[in-house]
């Protein structure tokens, strides 16, 4: 068995702005093993009416 930790980052998501508020409808995550996943935070029925802007995400802090 592998015994090393199972890291994500997250590197790019997908924002909607509904009634002048910016909210993240999906974050794509890349981990330690090469792979990348999607987490969604809004319905799938309601993404279809939305606009969604997709952006990376910086990971330096500076």
């Amino acid at each position: 068995m592998d015994e090393r930790l199972t890291k994500g980052v997250p590197v790019r998501e997908g924002v909607a702005i509904v009634d002048g508020r910016e909210f993240v409808v999906w974050q794509e995550h890349l981990w330690n093993t090469g792979k990348r996943s999607r987490a969604w935070f809004v319905p799938p029925e309601d993404v279809c009416s939305m606009k969604i802007t997709e952006r990376d995400i910086d990971l330096d802090p500076s």
